[in-house]
């Protein structure tokens, strides 16, 4: 082969590289992640709600792949949002408390997809600080309005992700139309106290969820209408649960189960249902993964389900964890737990202290369900009694068979026919507090929350 020859393929072979790696490029997918706000998972048609209608999100969950073992490790707003964007559980990232910031020097998706050439967008509820951890380019028009417009069409060669952040259906539950629902046969769970008060509530915080599936249906349409669909892969989180007990600012499962709930044609089977377990710290290096990178997996506590999605018969967790410290919300009362697919182990760090009736929760006369209950137990209802014993007075250890008990009415934890269960939970929860630098009961302290606000 003379010089010249080897010049032309010398060319040919550049030439061939840079349509290789140009298409490389224009084969990464975009990223919409829409997000409720203190969502009750259960509640959505396609998580078995029977109340509110949610057909764009049942049609969602029809045409991809819904989760059924979803989790957050705290089940508070701004840890789970940091959670989510950093990949890290909340005693790495820092915000392990509500309204706390993520350690300085903390990288999250803005950098990780922006090295990947993408633009990283956010619109509505941001509630994630520093702005050098979490330094998202913030929208108007939510949830679809000019502003999501512009930035999901401002450049077709550069993909993009985009977090689509809801208000609903956090208190104090002022959007949708309560007066679609009879408060006399809203459907009520075991964990809830059945007055008319508690029920007309139910009324209105029903009225956001079917709010949240409008908003969720002008996203989709957008969509559709730029003909993006087929590029881009579509997340729905319920969040944690709702504020109305038993569920948000709790380890119960209620409270940091979340449904999610992931599209994208072509490349998710439309129907599909899948059992794993999953956290939000695995949401970022799963986005990773669809971009075609890998690297630094190792920094993060999240483990990629990309493979999951596309269909392979794919290893993922055996066990996912949470974390609850109660200050500045209340008095200090820590909380760890894990989770596997059958049982869900819950340790009180502080059980002599009670759940101070102080919380920010409890004191919240919007909520309704603490006063109808202390009024109920004024007058000795044995129902309301067990109902506040369990939020109130809890013990050292808690153990339920979520697999069937998925309100954990029923504790095992002194049962002898669980106690090797109930032991090796243990021990891996202690053995994942000390990988995280968790200290236990002496995080849940004000002056240690104070001093993780000035880093």
């Amino acid at each position: 082969m003379n010089n010249i020859h080897r010049t032309i393929l010398a060319l040919l072979t550049l030439v061939l590289v840079g349509f290789h790696v140009a298409a490389e490029s224009s084969e990464k997918p975009n990223f919409v992640f829409i997000l409720a706000d203190d969502l009750t998972y259960n509640l959505l048609g396609c998580y078995g709600g029977v109340d509110a209608e949610t057909p764009r999100i049942d049609e969602l969950a029809s045409e991809g792949m819904r989760f059924t073992r979803a989790y957050a490790a705290m089940a508070m707003c701004a840890p789970f949002r940091a959670e989510l964007y950093t990949g890290l559980y909340p005693v790495r990232n820092g915000v392990a408390w509500n309204h706390s910031s993520a350690k300085l020097g903390t990288k999250s998706v803005c950098h990780y997809l922006e090295e990947q050439g993408y633009r990283v967008g956010l619109s509505g509820k941001k509630h994630a600080s520093p702005e050098s951890t979490f330094p998202f380019e913030v929208l108007k028009g939510f949830p679809a309005g000019e502003g999501v417009r512009e930035f999901m069409t401002r450049d077709s060669d550069q993909p993009y992700c985009l977090f689509i952040c809801s208000n609903n259906a956090h208190a104090a539950w002022t959007t949708g139309d309560p007066s679609r629902f009879d408060p006399d046969t809203v459907s009520l769970n075991p964990l809830q106290f059945d007055t008319p008060a508690i029920r007309e509530v139910m009324t209105r915080y029903l009225a956001e969820v079917e709010d949240f599936d409008r908003e969720t249906g002008e996203i989709l349409d957008l969509l559709a209408g730029l003909e993006q669909e087929d590029d881009t892969l579509v997340m729905l989180s319920s969040e944690q649960g709702w504020a109305l007990g038993f569920a948000k600012w709790s380890n119960w499962d209620l409270g940091v189960h979340t449904g999610l709930i992931a599209r994208w044609p072509g490349k998710i089977e439309a129907g599909s249902v899948s059992n794993a377990l999953v956290q939000m710290a695995d949401v970022l290096p799963t986005f990773l993964e669809a971009t075609g990178t890998k690297e630094g997996e190792e920094m993060f506590d999240g483990i990629s389900f990309y493979r999951h999605l596309r269909g392979e018969d794919q290893p993922l967790r055996k066990f996912v964890y949470g974390v609850h410290n109660n200050v500045p919300e209340g008095n200090p009362y820590p909380i760890r737990s894990i989770r596997n697919e059958q049982f869900h182990y819950l340790l009180n760090l502080n059980p002599d202290t009670s759940y101070h009736e102080k919380h920010v929760m409890l004191m919240d006369s919007r909520l309704t369900w603490w006063p109808e209950l202390k009024k109920a137990e004024a007058k000795g209802d044995p129902e309301a009694i067990a109902l506040l014993k369990k939020y109130h007075k809890r013990p050292a250890e808690e153990l339920y068979r979520v697999d069937e008990d998925i309100y954990e009415m029923n504790n095992l934890a002194s049962n002898p026919e669980y106690v090797k269960v109930k032991e090796a939970l243990r021990e891996e929860l202690k053995r994942w507090m000390e990988e995280q630098g968790d200290t236990g009961a002496a995080m849940d302290d004000f002056a240690v929350h104070a001093e993780n606000r000035q880093k």
